[in-house]
Formats: C-alpha cells, sequence, structure tokens
C-alpha cells in the first residue's frame, strides 16, 4: 500500500491545532516562577524534616544509654531507629554517625 499524501489543508490544520494548543512566553514564565517557589518550598521543608529526624535520632540515643539495661525499652529504641532509617532512606538522607 502506498503511503498517503498530507495535504496542505491538513497541515494548516495540524498548525492550527499546535499554535491554539501551545503555551504562551507569559505562561511559560509563570510556570517557571510557580515551580521555582515550589522547588523552595520543599527544598525547606526537606531542611526541616531533616533537622527534626537528626534531633530525634539524638534524643533516642541519648534515651537508649539511660535505658539500655531495660531490654523492652532497647527494643522500642531500636525499631524507632530502623523506622527512621526507612525515612530517611526515603528522603535520600545520608545517615551521619555521632562522632
Amino acid at each position: 500500500m502506498g503511503e498517503k499524501e498530507t495535504t496542505l489543508k491538513e497541515v494548516g490544520e495540524m498548525l492550527t491545532h499546535v499554535v491554539e494548543h501551545m503555551a504562551t512566553k507569559e505562561e511559560l514564565n509563570d510556570f517557571r516562577a510557580e515551580f521555582r517557589a515550589f522547588r523552595d518550598y520543599t527544598v525547606e521543608e526537606l531542611r526541616v524534616i531533616r533537622a527534626e529526624v537528626a534531633d530525634i535520632r539524638r534524643e533516642l540515643d541519648r534515651l537508649k544509654e539511660r535505658v539500655g539495661h531495660m531490654s523492652g525499652y532497647t527494643k522500642e529504641i531500636d525499631h524507632a531507629f530502623e523506622r527512621i532509617a526507612a525515612i530517611e532512606k526515603h528522603l535520600g538522607i545520608e545517615k551521619k554517625v555521632a562522632a
């Protein structure tokens, strides 16, 4: 079977469709501004979450030292550390070992 040739009318219709649906420079600039604001907000939120997770980790370390001899508590604390590690992994936070 042979290829169907595209008519000039069809090309015109395709161009009209593209022009009607393409974004304007103003729309693209608005999108860029919104995206930057969202990205900056997301980065700040991640900083806050990272700081909170680090605080929780430090508190758990201190608690584990205090109640290390009580096996039930240490299991719960170890479980909390596992959950924090999962959260850190999900957020792409590298585990920092306290010196």
